[in-house]
């Protein structure tokens, strides 16, 4: 059966665009439903905090987070049985309902919200990642991407540093209420989503993940880039004792900044010359950047981390690009299930790795043997996955 195009075609010789309606919808919703998600993720820890202390923080965190890669590696069967909007749906309504349960009085009422809320996110977005690479024009498609990503990012921007404060004016009974109503009006943006086309869970087998000979090397990289933004977020105000907190602040703002106008901005350099160079570019940034993060003051904190961000914008953008050029039209959901799980197991790892490094050589090194190991294993799995292919 023919399929419906998602956009009017573009007459011979005219730019294909990239904000057509379509795309602004998806971009909408995905600006709804970080907000109310990025909002929690400072304050609920925050609450959790008040009812059993440090540990009951992080293990909020902890359930929230491993939910998210479950439901990105589960999200493309789901999105397989159903249409893709009625699970865009279900996520942004799983996403939304039991924000003002992670303020209960209740512990566990909190991680069963959390745990909720992870599975919701996973399936939201990867489905919506699968999308934006079907509506994305073949020859801009990293750009477009930059733009789709772009929507996710500013959410993490502004609305991180605004929980805690949310938290504190309005109390925890009413900032889960405020999340959901920030989160709901994403709905609204479903209406204008194609119902039909070149969707990837039309075609057979769309729920597998990418062969792994081509998937490993963005999937790694990308997984190596988050670790340093992982261990920058969880251990900087540790880490860095000497220098203020509003320059912790202004540092980690800047980290935000760069990674988003870097995801935005390199999308059309790697649509013209390919991702590897961009790639491994990023790569070495992100080295850079957490070795220069083993130097103590202020000029060196704000170099290493808004140069962490920027290394993680471009490894973002150029990472998909290449798993999608791999990974058959019909099998979109497949890699990005795999991309997002990878780009949130890498969070997670960096402040694991680092808290594992920092307890017996102390931060500076820790900083330093974590810029290295990255390194070693970039090249590692190069080596072993990417020359086989350039020898072919």
């Amino acid at each position: 059966m023919a399929t419906i195009p998602l956009e009017a075609p573009v007459p011979a010789g005219r730019a294909e665009p990239l904000l057509t309606r379509s795309m602004l919808a998806l971009s909408g919703l995905m600006l709804a439903a970080m907000s109310g998600f990025y909002l929690l993720l400072s304050a609920v820890p925050a609450h959790s905090a008040t009812l059993d202390g440090d540990f009951a923080a992080g293990l909020a965190t902890s359930v929230l987070m491993a939910t998210t890669i479950a439901g990105e590696l589960y999200a493309p069967r789901i999105i397989s049985r159903l249409d893709r909007k009625t699970a865009m749906m279900v996520a942004l309504l799983v996403l939304a309902v039991p924000a003002p349960a992670s303020f209960s009085e209740s512990l566990v009422l909190v991680l069963l919200s959390c745990a909720a809320r992870g599975l919701g996110l996973g399936v939201l977005l990867v489905a919506a990642c699968g999308l934006a690479a079907a509506l994305a024009p073949p020859t801009r498609r990293a750009e477009a991407m930059g733009v789709y990503g772009l929507a996710s990012a500013i959410p993490a921007i502004l609305c991180v540093p605004l929980g805690p404060w949310v938290l504190a004016q309005l109390g925890p009974g009413a900032i889960g209420v405020v999340a959901a109503a920030v989160t709901l009006p994403g709905l609204a943006c479903l209406v204008a989503l194609p119902r039909h086309g070149n969707q990837p869970e039309q075609a057979p087998h769309s729920h597998r993940l990418p062969q792994l000979r081509g998937a490993a090397w963005p999937a790694v990289a990308i997984a190596l880039s988050a670790i340093v933004i992982g261990a920058t977020i969880t251990f900087l105000p540790l880490a860095h004792k000497e220098i203020g907190t509003g320059t912790i602040v202004l540092a980690l703002l800047l980290q935000g900044l760069g990674s988003a106008v870097a995801r935005w901005a390199s999308g059309r350099p790697v649509d013209r010359h390919g991702p590897q160079g961009a790639m491994t570019i990023g790569l070495a940034l992100a080295v850079g950047a957490i070795v220069v993060l083993a130097f103590e003051g202020s000029t060196a904190v704000l170099a290493g981390v808004t140069l962490s961000g920027v290394a993680f914008g471009i490894v973002q953008t150029a990472s998909l690009a290449q798993l999608l050029d791999r990974t058959p039209a019909g099998q979109a959901d497949g890699a990005s299930a795999l991309w997002n799980a990878a780009y949130d197991a890498g969070l997670g790892m960096g402040g694991f790795v680092l808290g594992a490094l920092a307890t017996t050589s102390g931060y500076a090194a820790a900083f330093a043997i974590t810029g290295g190991g990255i390194a070693v294993v970039a090249l590692l799995v190069l080596q072993l996955f990417e020359a086989p292919r350039a020898a072919c």
